[in-house]
């Protein structure tokens, strides 16, 4: 990157050109993935490299633009990614860009206008691919029909939408839709600051025996190191290693980059939103204030509380079992949670049921329809649960039963015993061993405790070991003096006196129904 290259903004940070994020959504089998494909394969940049010989669920390709200039673009690589709508209720945007596959022969289907609604509610810039023009019995008029029926209007039909048509098997149209990409994000204006600490979102995550937790990220904003800090959802840890899309090892990695970092002592999310700090202490002060304070990255529209939604593939023996139990499934919208179907069908269930189920992370619902012993294995590998019934409102019942576990537990405390502390043996900021009687009631192994001070919360934790003169017991009653470990909620400089009074309880968690 040149001096020329860098901007200043009003501000006077340094702001440049920032290659846009783009991900591709559409109906199953209209070609997301056989594009996506088409776009590797023929990257400039992935050819000079021998190729992309690593999937880290997105990748960068560099565009050779009709005036001679090489772009980049970074393509977020898994069809239907469920980043992309958790997005939303996460108040933050994965894709800039979002390209709607739809198949000339076969036209818009339910998946296609669900995959459309997810668009325009993130605010991405819609671009609409026509695929398989290739076909005999390709109709790409029909399509621009049935999205403007649904209020998309595209270049050429009365509107502002760009759109092409492709082949993605043949590549025809593939470069005029790398083109179409480049110039919306040229009208976008996207600038991110080379000089900032990173920030961004991430796409997938993974355990792995041999490098321990990691996660693909997409970079939004700044530039990451090795040895840097990484705060997500209240955590903080070391970056270990960064990776780019072609599998090698980078010690650093600036914005639109997609990249697979290592050191997680927790997997973090898909959805969730990273920053990155060069020190322990600034990467402390992000982790308190990430949840006060709205991101950068974070929508002007973003509606962060948004319902948690049960996605529903339906199987059914009858069209007319279907249209009932899509209108009584539909009509499952509660305060906080509801359900969607996303697929539904009539017969039994099928591999493209099990493949949008396992994209969906949906439940598959199969009224009066049997599901072969080979099917109920493939969706038992995938990971989708099966609901099977033969009365409708067992049916309906039993998917309540699912919205329910997206429901927040309560958590009830059960206050068990007091301890009035006597004597204090070892102190450290994660371990303490003192002596008590058992005031009240009893305490037990296991139990959570809270360090009382005159009356005034002093530190919480729990008691991992009791001992009995020499022997370890597993509680002690009212009464009985007895020792104790200690462990604090996390390390603190915080000591437990002679005096103070130990309060013991339980947790139960309360799961809420759905009426």
């Amino acid at each position: 990157m040149t001096k020329q290259d860098i901007k200043q903004d009003p501000d006077n940070t340094t702001q440049t050109e920032r290659p846009p994020v783009v991900a591709v959504l559409g109906h199953i089998d209209h070609g997301k993935t056989t594009l996506l494909d088409y776009i590797r394969k023929a990257n400039v940049a992935g050819k000079e490299a021998g190729g992309i010989t690593q999937h880290i669920g997105a990748y960068e390709i560099t565009h050779a633009t009709a005036d001679g200039q090489e772009k980049k673009i970074t393509f977020i690589d898994t069809p239907g990614h469920e980043a992309f709508s958790k997005m939303r209720s996460r108040g933050a945007q994965v894709a800039d860009i979002a390209i709607l596959v739809v198949a000339a022969d076969e036209g818009a289907k339910p998946q296609t206008l669900e995959a459309l609604e997810q668009i325009l509610a993130s605010k991405a810039i819609l671009i609409v691919a026509i695929n398989k023009i290739d076909r005999p019995e390709a109709k790409p008029e029909r399509v621009k029909q049935q999205l403007a029926e649904k209020g998309v209007l595209l270049e050429g039909w009365g509107g502002t939408v760009s759109n092409q048509e492709i082949s993605a098997k043949t590549g025809q149209g593939v470069p005029e839709l790398l083109d179409l990409i480049l110039l919306a994000a040229e009208m976008e204006e996207l600038k991110a600051d080379p000089s900032a600490p990173a920030e961004g979102i991430v796409i997938e995550s993974h355990k792995d025996a041999k490098i321990g937790n990691s996660a693909t990220l997409i970079i939004k904003n700044g530039a990451m190191r090795v040895g840097n800090y990484i705060t997500y959802n209240g955590t903080v840890d070391k970056i270990k290693s960064i990776r780019k899309s072609d599998g090698q090892p980078v010690p650093e990695a600036a914005f639109s980059s997609p990249v697979l970092v290592t050191g997680f002592n927790e997997l973090p999310l898909v959805g969730e939103m990273f920053h990155t700090a060069s020190d322990l202490k600034t990467a402390e002060k992000l982790k308190q204030t990430a949840k006060l304070a709205p991101s950068a990255l974070a929508r002007k529209e973003s509606t962060p509380t948004e319902k948690k939604e049960l996605a529903v593939v339906l199987k059914a023996d009858t069209f007319g079992s279907k249209e009932a139990l899509e209108k009584l499934i539909g009509e499952l919208s509660f305060e906080t949670v509801a359900a969607k179907v996303v697929k539904s069908d009539v017969g039994e269930v099928n591999e493209s049921d099990v493949s949008v189920a396992e994209a969906t992370k949906a439940v598959v619902a199969s009224f009066k329809v049997k599901t072969l012993p080979s099917m109920a294995k493939m969706l038992e590998k995938s990971g989708a649960r099966l609901i099977q019934a033969d009365i409708i409102y067992d049916l309906i019942n039993a998917i309540k039963a699912e919205l329910s576990l997206l429901l927040e537990p309560e958590i009830i405390r059960v206050d068990i015993g007091k301890v009035s502390v006597l004597a204090t043996f070892k102190m450290d900021r994660s371990k303490m061993i003192v002596g008590g009687r058992v005031a009240s009631g009893k305490i037990k192994k296991g139990a959570k405790i809270e360090v009382k001070r005159d009356g005034a919360p002093v530190i919480s934790g729990k008691v991992t070991q009791i001992k009995y003169v020499q022997e370890e017991i597993s509680e002690a009653t009212a009464g009985k003096e007895c020792g104790m470990m200690f462990i604090p909620a996390e390390p603190t400089d915080k000591k437990i006196m002679a005096g103070d009074i130990l309060e013991v309880y339980e947790e139960e968690i309360k799961r809420p129904t759905i009426e």
